[in-house]
């Protein structure tokens, strides 16, 4: 589940905090809180002795996976979950380790990892998104009562004021700042279906592990897997790329009225032009227009991404991995981006009726 690869362009659509998220040392580290959680829940159900899964618990805590075998394996086994169970059964020894990963399956560990990867994002993008609202509310109490000339169909409309175009800026943020709380428990949710999702390799007793599993983890149990049903990723990634949309409209917005002059908008430290040294370019305003139709892409494929074959799907599943680290990392990006944006604005509209 690393990200990368982009070189010399991984800078402008990168993040480095929310890239951390989907790490290797990440996904493992959820994998062994899945399967630590897994044996509380044996336990609970008597299906292993409380000593022998607290001692095995604690050799997991210890567990030092191998990346390199596991890499080596995701090309051959298309999950990285197999390579990582089978080093944990050959390190991981004594009373009931027969049980280690009992019950569960591949997909079980990678989509409770992804979820939590999920979780983990959301806060750093609440926290960031809390202060570009908060800067655009400085912003609006600064110069909101400055006149500009509003443009409608790329024509000169009415007089109004900055803090009717600032508005416009604000308002989608915070609705998508709002339903991230509420997509935040909607996706808050545990994967566990065992090898073909109905956990009958744990008999009676799934319920009650299960939902030990789910409340170690601090997740919900919604009653059964969903391994095919895609609707927790999508409706994150669409969120994703919502956000990155209202942001990309702001960019938008102060390119062109850079484009149009001092009486729209005063802005700092543009960027430079190797041809033409006397041009300041708004790349700040430009790199949100990208990132917003970057994940307008990418948000195409994660809904290609929902059509999983009979009861699991191994091309749709990669698919996921794919994009949704990099719609994390682009809106991250955007984010901070925009932050930046809103520090360079010197001036919004003219004072006084201009």
């Amino acid at each position: 589940m690393e990200t990368g690869g982009q070189g010399w362009m991984s800078d402008l659509s990168g993040d480095r905090e929310i890239a951390g998220l989907f790490s290797h040392a990440a996904l493992f580290a959820s994998f062994a809180r899945f399967e630590q959680a897994l044996l509380k829940g044996l336990a609970q159900a008597h299906l292993i002795q409380p000593d022998d899964a607290a001692a095995l618990i604690e050799q997991i805590a210890a567990f030092e996976p191998d990346p390199a075998s596991i890499a080596e394996a995701t090309l051959r086994d298309g999950v990285p979950a197999p390579d990582y169970v089978r080093q944990l059964r050959a390190r991981v020894t004594g009373p009931g380790s027969d049980l280690l990963h009992h019950g569960a399956t591949s997909q079980d560990l990678v989509d409770t990892a992804m979820i939590e990867a999920l979780g983990k994002a959301g806060t750093i993008l609440s926290r960031r998104l809390d202060g570009v609202i908060a800067a655009l509310d400085t912003l609006a109490a600064r110069d909101g009562a400055h006149t500009l000339e509003a443009v409608t169909r790329m024509q000169p409309a009415l007089a109004f004021t900055a803090s009717d175009r600032i508005g416009a800026w604000q308002r989608p943020l915070e609705d998508l700042r709002a339903r991230q709380t509420r997509l935040r428990e909607q996706n808050r949710i545990l994967q566990f279906g065992g090898a073909v999702g109905d956990l009958k390799a744990l008999g009676e007793a799934a319920t009650l592990v299960a939902e030990t599993l789910a409340r170690t983890l601090d997740l919900r149990w919604p009653g059964h897997s969903w391994h095919t049903a895609r609707a927790p990723m999508i409706a994150y990634a669409t969120w994703l790329s919502e956000l990155t949309g209202a942001l990309g409209k702001i960019g938008q917005d102060v390119a062109m009225m850079a484009l149009r002059g001092e009486p729209d908008i005063r802005l700092s430290g543009g960027g430079g032009s190797s041809a033409m040294p006397h041009k300041q370019n708004p790349v700040a305003a430009e790199r949100l227009v990208t990132l917003a139709r970057f994940n307008a892409t990418l948000v195409a494929g994660m809904h290609q991404s929902a059509v999983h074959e009979m009861e699991r799907s191994g091309a749709a599943w990669m698919l996921e991995w794919m994009i949704l680290p990099q719609m994390c990392e682009a809106a991250g990006a955007s984010l901070g981006g925009a932050a930046a944006l809103l520090r360079s604005i010197e001036r919004i509209g003219e004072p006084g009726g201009g």
